[in-house]
């Protein structure tokens, strides 16, 4: 019994002490480190891929039906006025001598019927001439006039054609691709040959269209192709943005001018990675993304008040630059100033009103 009653009692005392250290314990500060709100605009960058375009890229197309002599070589390089493709323009040629037969042969008849008008006009005046003899005559003059002007346009119409049968470079560029070859019959505007413009390139990305807003004309855009381990680096200038979205991906296009120089460079088709940067104009809250404490109901950060006790305040996040990443206070009664100090250590499992012991502040 003795012994029964000595081990309750040395229980009971255990159970004592276990219960004065456990609300020694509770009540205790823990310690936390703390970093303040600051507030400034803040830049983050998107990173995209973009494909190489020559700016005045074009598929050249035949000018008129007819048979090829000569198509430019894949690969080879042209300069401005070149020729790229030639025509057989003997049926042209035949057409022209056979028109220019005819314009003459409608002047001699002019000049027939202008006699014979002249003529039937003076025997009219003296009644020997009948009217009816000079309205068909002045009917074949007008027609031998008509002839002749038909005659004209019809031969600007060949010259016209001769000038489309031989084709010149539009640019300095190279032909990367040809769809037919010398020898064959064409129809009017079938595909020759493709023709690029390696020395003037620009870069088309597209780009979600929540950043419309970012993107400005003249604003440069880092990019880099090749090995990773050792990339090739330039900058390419926005020279249009194009406002109107695809409906499916929510993106815009935007074209960016590489410099004259980088030619010999880069590929017409190649693809570069680019960087556009996301500048804001308007200074937003910051904080250490350090200071996000992440729940399955939302997110929040804990607030240390001036009397060192802690405040949870639900936030949302926006962009995020380094380590610094921008917040808002999603709960009106709970708001966040510049200053405030914010735990960035220690917080994950504090209650609000939990006294703490600030150990840092930045």
């Amino acid at each position: 019994m003795r012994k029964t009653s000595l081990t309750i009692k040395l229980f009971s005392l255990a159970l004592t002490c276990s219960t004065l250290m456990y609300g020694a314990t509770s009540h205790a500060a823990l310690p936390v480190s703390v970093e303040s709100v600051t507030q400034a605009p803040i830049s983050s960058s998107l990173a995209v891929s973009a494909t190489l375009f020559g700016k005045q890229d074009v598929v050249i197309t035949s000018g008129l039906a007819g048979r090829l002599l000569f198509v430019a070589e894949p690969g080879q390089q042209v300069k401005q006025g070149d020729v790229l493709v030639r025509m057989d323009t003997l049926p042209l040629e035949l057409e022209k001598a056979r028109q220019q037969e005819m314009l003459k042969r409608a002047k001699i008849n002019l000049k027939f019927h202008k006699q014979e008008l002249s003529r039937l006009q003076k025997l009219a005046k003296t009644n020997s001439a009948a009217a009816t003899q000079v309205d068909s005559v002045q009917n074949e003059h007008d027609l031998a006039l008509s002839d002749i002007a038909l005659a004209e346009i019809e031969l600007r119409v060949i010259a016209d054609k001769l000038s489309r049968a031989t084709i010149r470079a539009p640019f300095t560029g190279v032909v990367s691709e040809r769809f037919k070859r010398a020898g064959r019959e064409v129809s009017r505007a079938s595909d020759l040959l493709n023709f690029v413009d390696i020395y003037n390139l620009e870069a088309r990305l597209y780009v979600p269209v929540k950043y419309l807003h970012y993107l400005k004309l003249g604003i440069a855009l880092p990019f880099q192709s090749g090995d990773l381990s050792n990339p090739t680096s330039n900058t390419a200038t926005i020279s249009s943005v194009i406002p109107a979205t695809d409906p499916r991906s929510q993106t815009v296009e935007v074209r960016a001018q590489l410099d004259a120089g980088l030619g010999h460079t880069y590929a017409v088709g190649q693809l570069v990675d680019v960087t556009v940067p996301l500048q804001s104009k308007q200074s937003v809250l910051l904080i250490n993304r350090d200071a996000l404490i992440i729940r399955q109901q939302g997110i929040h950060i804990v607030k240390i008040n001036s009397d060192n006790t802690v405040q949870q305040i639900p936030v949302s996040v926006g962009k995020g630059e380094g380590k610094l990443v921008e917040i808002q206070a999603t709960d009106k009664t709970r708001q966040l100033n510049i200053g405030d100090r914010i735990a960035v250590r220690g917080a994950e499992r504090l209650a609000d009103g939990q006294e703490v012991d600030v150990q840092a502040r930045n």
